[in-house]
């Protein structure tokens, strides 16, 4: 919650967003998106959801990955653009400004080895995870990664019990400075496993809130998706 918090104030002077998530993360999400890039391999067509100023998708340029990012913030994806032109791997970056509501227009069924997304989902609602959640398992190739750091609740019933009162602490100042209260995700793995995808490995950096999780869409997806016929539909 404090870092989406911290993430929102500083989109106010987004020329300091890196260093700002940098310092308020003491490094732990630039740890989350080294493990990520670690899974992808040369070659690799990879959509990074809500790609802000591009610092995971440059970690997957480097590895030789095609990326596609799409993000709300014309700023965001301009930085990305010159972070990857800086290093001279412009060619193999797409960028799209848009909702990460809309990915399914910017690309075909079945068209990525992976999706990756940090620091997202904790701005949106259970509906609209459960739709991002199918969509990307539209997206995805039989057998491509879902990658996901972000901030979740705690599992264990201590960890949960003083993480609930570090956010009764929080909020009032988060509300007072953004007008909106942002929450770590309740149920991640449950909610990506919903929409058919299969759990491989959960990376908990210790002492936060912040998870890597990899999820799997299965081989045999089509079979599955033909049995359960789950589609999700936004309202409003």
């Amino acid at each position: 919650m404090l870092m989406y918090g911290w993430m929102k104030f500083v989109e106010v002077a987004p020329e300091r967003y890196d260093w700002a998530v940098k310092l308020m993360t003491l490094g732990r999400l630039d740890q989350l998106k080294d493990r990520i890039a670690a899974f992808i391999k040369p070659g690799d067509n990879v959509l990074d959801v809500g790609c802000g100023t591009g610092t995971l998708a440059l970690r997957l340029l480097r590895k030789g990955a095609h990326v596609t990012g799409i993000d709300m913030s014309a700023f965001m994806i301009e930085t990305a653009k010159k972070h990857a032109e800086r290093e001279g791997l412009a060619a193999n970056l797409t960028v799209f400004q848009d909702s990460v509501t809309q990915l399914r227009k910017h690309a075909a069924p079945e068209s990525f080895d992976a999706i990756v997304c940090t620091m997202v989902l904790g701005e949106l609602s259970p509906d609209y995870l459960r739709f991002i959640f199918d969509e990307c398992f539209s997206l995805l190739k039989p057998g491509g990664q879902l990658l996901i750091g972000d901030e979740v609740w705690p599992e264990h019933k201590l960890a949960s019990a003083i993480y609930r009162g570090m956010l009764a602490i929080a909020w009032i100042p988060q509300f007072l400075l953004l007008r909106r209260v942002n929450y770590p995700v309740r149920d991640l793995k449950g909610k990506i496993a919903k929409a058919g995808f299969q759990i491989a490995d959960v990376q908990e950096l210790l002492f936060t809130s912040f998870s890597l999780i990899r999820a799997v869409k299965p081989a045999n997806a089509a079979a599955a998706a033909a049995g359960s016929a789950h589609e999700t539909q936004l309202v409003g």
